[in-house]
């Protein structure tokens, strides 16, 4: 899926605090399947950006559009389903449930449909090497084991888009090249759009172009 985001601003506002601007009039194109790293220092608004184009979150003012479609217009119905049928997150943190085992926590996002969904999370739980593991809890686990856990979940539904915030962040480096190199593996595969947040030098030198934020603007 292609993204084109034009103009795009978001203000926050709290009382008594002046407004702070944390993007400010970004112009972005990415095409269908290709591989964007996003980088900056911290505070640039990379993370505000990819919940804007994720759907997570709304801009103050400009336009998302995915495959050519205004998608902030939609309303939050609209929004929830395009963001379930074609988008996947994965974040620093794993965010798994502590009382769901590794299948169940691969299943989250599709638990309404998770018997017909079995076959390819166990497909997905063989890709990552967890196929042993799939009955433990998240405590059980190592953080890499964690982080391709929140890998599986994010991938479940075959997204045709992949937004990866800081996803090695909290892992040593030996482990998140591992985990790196699985996501562009997959995303390779299946010709995913995939725009990842990161610091690391070598993660974006995997990407088919690099990105760079500073005070909210794209340089």
């Amino acid at each position: 899926m292609k993204i084109v985001t034009k103009n795009l601003i978001k203000n926050y506002a709290k009382p008594k605090t002046p407004e702070v601007c944390v993007l400010k009039g970004i112009d972005l194109n990415i095409n269908s399947g290709e591989k964007v790293a996003l980088m900056g220092p911290s505070g640039a608004g990379k993370s505000t950006l990819i919940h804007i184009l994720g759907l997570m979150d709304i801009p103050t003012s400009g336009d998302v559009f995915i495959d050519d479609i205004k998608v902030n217009s939609y309303d939050s119905t609209k929004l929830s389903n395009m963001r379930k049928e074609n988008i996947g997150f994965v974040f620093q943190f794993h965010y798994l449930l502590a009382d769901f085992n590794v299948l169940e926590n691969i299943l989250i996002p599709v638990w309404n449909d998770r018997i017909k969904k079995i076959s390819r999370a166990n497909e997905l739980l063989e890709i990552m090497g967890l196929t042993s593991r799939k009955t433990h809890m998240p405590h059980e686990l190592s953080g890499g084991e964690q982080q391709r856990v929140a890998l599986a979940r994010a991938l479940i539904n075959n997204p045709k888009i992949l937004f990866a915030d800081e996803p090695t962040g909290n892992l040593d480096r030996k482990t998140g090249e591992k985990i790196e190199n699985l996501m562009f593996s997959i995303c390779n595969q299946l010709k995913t759009t995939l725009v990842v947040v990161t610091h690391s030098e070598e993660l974006a030198k995997s990407a088919d172009r690099q990105l760079k934020m500073i005070d909210g603007k794209l340089i």
